[in-house]
């Protein structure tokens, strides 16, 4: 379980949004729009804002980040994607 303290200053790696806690899955999950293909946040016209990628969709993702041992793994590469 992830700490009340350490809740109120995580921010998603990817874009630095807002967090939702799910203490029975012990998941921290990231529902803006993030490129189904890197993770990176994407624009109001569907472009991925990471320069590697920059591939433009229709279809977006959340990105869930598991916690381990009360340790939230924040690597984006590493996240679930989960349909929009």
């Amino acid at each position: 379980m992830v700490s009340k303290d350490l809740l109120e200053i995580l921010a998603c790696p990817s874009c630095k949004g807002d967090l939702d806690y799910d203490p029975q899955a012990d998941t921290l999950t990231c529902r803006n729009k993030h490129c189904p293909e890197c993770g990176m946040p994407v624009d109001d016209n569907g472009k991925c804002q990471d320069e590697e990628c920059g591939k433009v969709s229709h279809t977006f993702v959340a990105l869930r980040y598991r916690v381990e041992d009360d340790i939230p793994n924040m690597l984006i590469y590493e996240a679930e994607k989960l349909p929009i």
